[in-house]
């Protein structure tokens, strides 16, 4: 049931987008579009799990396989229409110039990859000081710590006990780099459609624009590099507008 009513909500909204009644391509709009997004997924997760839970305890419920997969099909289409949206209208039904456009999907851009890089980078860091600890190896390998952990994990799995663990982690592990590619993959898109759209109209030579689209799939880079053009868009639009 509670399957079922996250995935009307999820159709609701995207109705009311459609009748331009509320605005889910805003960069907060997007931001909205993000978390319910990853909490349908994780919900359908774990009603896949317990519907394998039943099935192997000899109890399955089909109405647990349906819920799992309405709200998979729905959330997924639910972000594929807003991320598409986006890309293809920047400011929703109005009417706005190429430098307007670039700005918005810049902003876009910004409010996928702050709260993301800020996860993964904060994530990385404080996993880097726990395994530094559990180690206690010398401090200048801390940055080297999970790529360590990363390249052993399939050596653990010959562990007996360890491959138990494995055998619960490993789709919590794929799920969350399925997510996390997403989510890096529509942060990238729109910083660089936004890069493109910028290069067009600062007139940007060639090889710069080439230079800034490499630098979009760079972590903490590419954010900065966003901003910086998107104040240099907006400083240049309130010059012309006086």
């Amino acid at each position: 049931m509670a399957a079922l009513l996250g995935a009307l909500t999820l159709l609701a909204l995207a109705g009311l987008d459609w009748k331009g009644k509320i605005s889910l391509t805003h960069p907060v709009g997007l931001i909205v579009t993000g978390v319910l997004y990853l909490t349908a997924v994780v919900y359908a997760a774990a009603l896949v799990l317990a519907a394998l839970v039943e099935t192997a305890g000899g109890t399955p419920r089909l109405s647990t396989w349906v819920g799992a997969g309405v709200l998979a099909l729905v959330g997924n289409l639910f972000a594929l229409y807003v991320v598409g949206k986006a890309h293809l209208c920047p400011l929703g039904r109005k009417k706005g110039g190429t430098s307007d456009k670039a700005a918005r999907l810049l902003a876009d851009g910004l409010a996928l990859g702050l709260p993301l890089q800020i996860l993964l980078i904060g994530g990385y860091a404080a996993a880097s000081l726990a395994l530094q600890q559990v180690f206690e190896g010398p401090f200048w390998m801390v940055p080297l710590y999970p790529l360590a952990v990363a390249a052993l994990w399939p050596m653990c799995h010959l562990v007996f006990h360890v491959a138990l663990v494995a055998w619960m982690l490993d789709p919590v592990i794929l799920l969350a780099a399925w997510v996390i590619g997403l989510f890096w993959t529509a942060q990238s898109l729109f910083l660089l459609h936004g890069v493109l759209r910028s290069a067009a109209v600062q007139r940007t030579s060639p090889g710069k624009t080439v230079l800034w689209g490499i630098l979009c799939f760079f972590p903490v880079v590419n954010l900065i590099l966003a901003a910086a053009i998107r104040k240099a868009l907006k400083t240049a639009g309130k010059e012309a507008a006086v």
